[in-house]
């Protein structure tokens, strides 16, 4: 018995070691638990990191302005795009502080009141501009983007009135053609004179209509990117003198001296074509505006890089602040607007131009001259 009651000490030391493992081993496997889970929570917290900065990075590359309110209108987040129209964003903002709009500050409210639609999209005015805005409800708030369309509503509105300039310009040409036609063919046609001034006649009116379709082939090109222009050494006056005999039957119907002063030694980098047709385009032009009994003067200037040719006409000329707005596409001056054309051929002269290498600009003549001078920039072949 007594060798059992010694026994007794090394079987206490042997069980408070067991329960001392025990105890530890469980908190041991309790810290690993706590740090797999600090481990976990900082992965979420760096995966939430990462994707909130490649979200803010998409939405900063965005055009778009792009707003978040909570449903008080208290403003939380704006994007680069946002903060270059509106400003920096304060803690305290609000969106129509912010903006600076009661009509965003509406769409926002509608959106959230709205039970039935959680979209809802608008077209608003900003400082002169106009925004598609597009709000969408989530669960604590909404969001809204705003798209500039101000471009898209201009180049509308400009198509609009090319295709109704367009119907008018055809017909008037059109309708002539038929009233010459028809007086050609009848009694006073049987005169030479009159049947000579008739098909003068004709031939401008045929001259307008080619003007009009050369001018919408263009433009479908340029728009297409099927233009492709290759630059070879060219004679500026085989161009100038070939494109001056084109236009010698209108300008002598309107009684209009043309002049040409350009070396034949003179070369340029160039499509032959769509060069001819820049240069024809600003010569079309000089043509209608410069009055009857009027001159249009062609000259070319060299030094070590580049040839300018210059179109002169004693035309009305040009308003200053219209001096830049010709080359728009179906930009029409008011001084063009009684006459035949699209709006479109010294916009295509610009983009023949600019794939040249070199540019086209416009002033007017010094005073007491009247008239318009344009200058085509090539470089020298």
């Amino acid at each position: 018995m007594d060798w059992l009651l010694s026994l007794v000490p090394a079987i206490l030391a042997l069980l408070m070691a067991l329960l001392w493992r025990r105890e530890t081993l469980r908190h041991l496997e309790t810290q690993r638990r706590s740090r797999h889970q600090e481990q976990a929570l900082i992965d979420r917290i760096n995966t939430s990191e990462s994707m909130r900065t490649w979200l803010e990075t998409a939405t900063d590359a965005s055009n778009e302005l792009l707003l978040v309110a909570d449903r008080e209108m208290r403003l939380h987040y704006a994007n680069q795009a946002a903060k270059r129209i509106f400003g920096d964003l304060d803690n305290d903002a609000t969106l129509i502080s912010y903006t600076r709009s009661l009509e965003i500050e509406n769409l926002a409210q509608e959106t959230l009141s709205d039970t039935h639609a959680q979209e809802l999209q608008r077209v608003i005015r900003l400082d002169g501009s106009t925004y598609h805005a597009q709000s969408i409800a989530v669960t604590n708030g909404v969001g809204i983007a705003l798209t500039d369309i101000s471009e898209l509503q201009r180049l509308s509105r400009a198509r609009q009135d090319m295709v109704a300039n367009l119907s008018h310009e055809l017909r008037t040409p059109i309708t002539s053609l038929r009233l010459l036609a028809d007086t050609l063919l009848g009694p006073a046609g049987k005169d030479e004179a009159v049947a000579e001034e008739l098909v003068g006649k004709i031939t401008h009116e045929v001259n307008e209509l080619e003007q009009i379709a050369v001018e919408m082939l263009d433009l479908a090109a340029i728009e297409s990117g099927r233009q492709v222009v290759r630059l070879v050494p060219t004679p500026l006056a085989n161009v100038v003198d070939e494109l001056v005999d084109r236009f010698s039957e209108q300008a002598a119907h309107g009684k209009i001296h043309m002049t040409v002063d350009v070396d034949p030694k003179l070369c340029v980098l160039a499509n032959r074509d769509q060069a001819g047709r820049a240069i024809q385009n600003v010569l079309h032009n000089a043509v209608k505006l410069t009055p009857q009994g009027g001159e249009i003067r062609i000259s070319a200037a060299a030094d070590n890089e580049y040839v300018t040719l210059s179109i002169q006409d004693n035309g009305p000329g040009i308003r200053p602040d219209e001096i830049e707005r010709i080359f728009e596409r179906f930009y029409r001056s008011d001084q063009a607007r009684g006459t035949p054309g699209t709006g479109l051929g010294l916009a295509i002269a610009r983009h023949i131009m600019i794939a040249h290498g070199g540019r086209i600009w416009a002033d007017n003549r010094t005073p007491p001259e009247s008239g318009a001078i344009f200058h085509l920039l090539f470089q020298i072949g």
